[in-house]
């Protein structure tokens, strides 16, 4: 064996060891600190969309954590970190217990903050003052809302998913969540076979934040299998590092379908698995979509683990139009864009919900 080979792997095998006993060194605190910037870098999908320099983040905050830094402070530091990003899948949580989430801004909560129920109410009224039903509430309930809202008239249905989640503990638990998935479909299932001979239903997901099972629930008005959108994944090995672009697909639902026209209804709080349903119908033929864009929050969410049963998530994904445009923070888009505003609730007139029925009439 050369001299030089020699000296080489001495080097190697004390920079190993060096590297090793650092890492031992390390605190809790500070181990955390590294695994979770580390996930950040190697995962997070969207920093110069966001235009945030993980690195600098990194440089800023890296002093701040030692082996006295307790448990508070170390979720207070991650979520100084990650808030520039702006992204609501971002969520540091103990166990069922959110400690963090990252506010995504949105116009429809600025105007409607505290009064948000007002306005479902002025749009059932709407909805009455034309010649639907009393409105009826279907489901599980959670803060005080039922799954899905129901109401009609001879011809026209209208269905209110108020959130693509039965019950909030499927949120934390995959077992759970293909439950809850299951008791989802089976209920908007029922709706949908009483609504068999109606000529169009208007689908209202306003403000609905997401869960699961959006893409089955849009399966049910599904014609034809068609291309809905594309994804691509986030790799390691730079922040602008992805897959390529795969093509998503939707196919008709097996069992209940339904064929005839029907207007989604949308806002900027419409995200994640609601944007799913969203995305996989509004290039379809019979559908229209109204009110405002969606949120723009579409990827899944990846996760880890920290110490101390600590777990937090991020976005790994990127979504695109059949145009190739990425849609992150630009959202699924409308065809017919109408805002609420406060003084729909004060004129106790809902101006989407009448578009949605002139539409389908």
């Amino acid at each position: 064996m050369k001299k030089n080979s020699i000296i080489l792997i001495i080097c190697l095998v004390f920079c190993l060891t060096a590297k090793s006993q650092a890492n031992k060194q390390l605190s809790k605190p500070e181990k955390d600190f590294e695994k979770f910037w580390t996930t950040f870098k190697d995962n997070y999908a969207f920093f110069q969309l966001k235009g945030v320099n993980w690195d600098e983040t990194y440089k800023k905050y890296k002093s701040q954590i030692n082996s006295k830094t307790k448990e508070t402070e170390l979720v207070k530091i991650f979520g100084e970190m990650v808030e520039p990003l702006k992204d609501g899948h971002i969520i540091i949580s103990k166990g069922e217990e959110i400690l963090y989430k990252v506010k995504k801004p949105s116009l429809f909560k600025q105007e409607f903050k505290g009064i948000e129920k007002d306005l479902w109410k002025t749009s059932f009224e709407t909805l009455q003052k034309n010649g639907f039903s009393e409105i009826k509430g279907i489901g599980p309930i959670v803060k005080e809302e039922n799954l899905y809202y129901v109401s009609r008239t001879s011809d026209i249905g209208f269905i209110r998913i108020s959130r693509c989640f039965g019950n909030l503990e499927s949120i934390f638990d995959d077992k759970k969540e293909i439950e809850d998935t299951k008791l989802m479909l089976t209920l908007f299932d029922s709706v949908l076979s009483s609504f068999a001979k109606t000529k169009g239903i208007i689908i209202d997901i306003r403000a609905n934040g997401g869960g699961h099972g959006g893409e089955e629930l849009a399966s049910r008005f599904v014609l034809e299998k068609i291309l809905t959108h594309y994804k691509a994944t986030r790799l390691k090995g730079g922040y602008e590092n992805i897959t390529e672009l795969k093509p998503i697909y939707i196919t008709p639902n097996i069992g209940v379908k339904y064929a005839n026209p029907i207007v989604i209804l949308t806002n900027d709080k419409t995200a994640s698995s609601a944007e799913d349903f969203t995305i996989s119908l509004y290039k379809q033929k019979n559908v229209t979509t109204i009110g405002t864009n969606t949120s723009g929050m579409l990827s899944d969410m990846f996760g880890a683990d920290l110490s101390n049963k600590i777990s937090f998530t991020l976005s790994n994904q990127r979504y695109y139009s059949i145009e190739k445009t990425q849609l992150e923070d630009i959202g699924v888009p409308v065809k017919v864009e109408i805002k609420n505003t406060k003084k729909d609730i004060q004129n106790k007139i809902d101006p989407v919900i009448l578009k949605a029925i002139e539409t389908l009439k």
